[in-house]
């Protein structure tokens, strides 16, 4: 029974980010309206180079110290230690290549000043993110939540703030640099609550090697994902970098969905492998979540367009239409991401390598072509091209690996329901009626899933008597 993944698991690890998320949601929304298209451009800019330099800094060491973790605690406490050390020697070099970048791209001073200022909050994140990462592999996910809570919460707090005061760009880098110190102190808090007493380490050059996938991987992930606002903001201006990245951080909320599902199922997925009842989880857990990744299309359809106007205003109109196509990306990541937990499972972490360096090539040269054409639906359609390339290679990848590949069931008879439907809401858009006809299909939808029993096979995922042995 305790091998069993719980159904709670699941919902503490989807409930975490997606609360965060939404708490960021708030600030950044508020961000928008308060700096208008143009300064927002420029934050989504540094926004962009500070996630990229916390993917090159090793935020992939979290996958690891899970892995480790669930195995050994005081091994995983240890590792967590270490790897907050290593991360912190990688962060000063990439941090001075940061403001080196900005100014080789011949930004004003002023933005070179603000970037700078924004690369610090990469130091209180190397803190928690490290402790984040070992309790999860303990399965301490109430922990988990409350570091997350306490940066959300200091951001919700700014974003109110940020409206009243109607501040200026400095006011929200200081915002963000006052909620990652938060959760930092939050994060060594449960540090020295549940750390042992004794936390063995390993030797450097060892811990260099065995964590080197975890921390190349993600930087080409990175580079794919967040190379066409670069190119945006340098080819089309700050304005088109403001409406492409406002849509971008809609789906990156989105993007969570399979989250929590998937991480509740990788310590049996690690123990037993892809086989038996173990593959019949995965392929349970990729019908819902591909369902879900359908919903939010058909509900996108629907509803992006008057929730612009109203949570950004007039001013990013064309949002709404940027949202509508960037979240058909959803579909294929939902499969990408159970593809890349059944890998990681197996060890296989190193084919990330080229998966990324694939779509990185591609992401790239695309961006290159496409976006001075069609600017920021041209990066649009260009992301997701390049989940169903990843797609593609996954599907090879994890056939070579296990033999098989798991599918989600029925997910025929799903994409069919969904194309009717969506194709029923976008006729109907231009109509007077058109809100009522899409929130009809939007809950025929629904009530095809409940009638198919997909949420009844979904939950059968954490049976407590269901497990790799019988």
């Amino acid at each position: 029974m305790a091998n069993v993944p719980q159904l709670t698991d699941a919902v503490l690890l989807t409930v975490s980010p997606v609360t965060r998320r939404i708490l960021r949601m708030v600030f950044v929304l508020a961000a928008a309206r308060a700096l208008g298209p143009g300064k927002f451009g420029v934050y989504a800019l540094l926004i962009t180079l500070v996630e990229f330099l916390a993917m090159t800094s090793g935020t992939g060491f979290q996958d690891f110290l899970t892995r480790e973790s669930a195995k050994d605690e005081s091994c995983g406490w240890g590792l967590g230690s270490q790897l907050t050390v290593l991360r912190l020697a990688y962060i000063v070099p990439l941090c001075l290549a940061g403001v080196v970048l900005l100014l080789l791209l011949n930004y004003p001073r002023a933005v070179l000043v603000s970037g700078a200022y924004l690369f610090v909050t990469l130091v209180p994140r190397a803190v928690s993110e490290a402790v984040q990462g070992v309790l999860r592999g303990l399965r301490a996910y109430q922990l988990f939540f409350a570091i997350d809570i306490a940066l959300g919460l200091t951001l919700l707090a700014g974003a109110g703030a940020l409206l009243l005061k109607s501040g200026g760009l400095a006011y929200v880098i200081a915002t963000e640099l006052i909620s990652a110190t938060v959760a930092a102190l939050v994060a060594l808090a449960f540090t020295v609550y549940r750390r042992p007493s004794f936390s063995p380490w390993l030797k450097w050059s060892s811990l260099v090697r065995n964590t080197a996938a975890f921390n190349i991987y993600p930087i080409i992930g990175s580079l794919y994902n967040r190379v066409d606002v670069v190119i945006l903001s340098k080819l089309s201006g700050n304005y088109a970098t403001g409406i492409y990245t406002s849509a971008y951080r809609v789906m990156e909320l989105f993007q969570l969905i399979p989250y929590g599902v998937l991480y509740s199922l990788l310590p049996n997925l690690a123990r037993y492998g892809l086989k038996g009842n173990e593959r019949q989880r995965l392929e349970r857990a990729m019908a819902l979540l591909l369902s879900s990744a359908f919903a939010v299309v058909l509900a996108t359809q629907v509803f992006a367009s008057p929730a612009v106007r109203i949570f950004l205003g007039a001013a990013y109109s064309q949002s709404a239409a940027a949202i509508k196509i960037l979240i058909w990306a959803l579909i294929p990541m939902c499969i990408n991401y159970s593809l890349n937990i059944a890998l990681l499972a197996e060890g296989r972490e190193k084919v990330f390598l080229a998966t990324s360096s694939v779509c990185f090539v591609f992401n790239l040269l695309a961006n290159l072509i496409f976006i001075p054409r069609f600017s920021w639906p041209g990066a649009a359609a260009v992301t997701i091209a390049t989940e169903i390339l990843l797609f593609g290679q996954n599907v090879y990848w994890v056939h070579r690996a296990t033999g098989v590949v798991p599918f989600p069931r029925g997910a025929w008879r799903v994409a069919l329901a969904f194309l009717v439907l969506w194709s029923v809401s976008f006729v109907g858009a231009g109509s007077n009626l058109s809100l009522w006809i899409g929130a009809g299909c939007l809950t025929l939808f629904v009530m095809y899933l409940h009638r198919a029993g997909t949420l009844v096979d979904f939950r059968s995922v954490w049976r407590p008597g269901w497990n790799a042995t019988t």
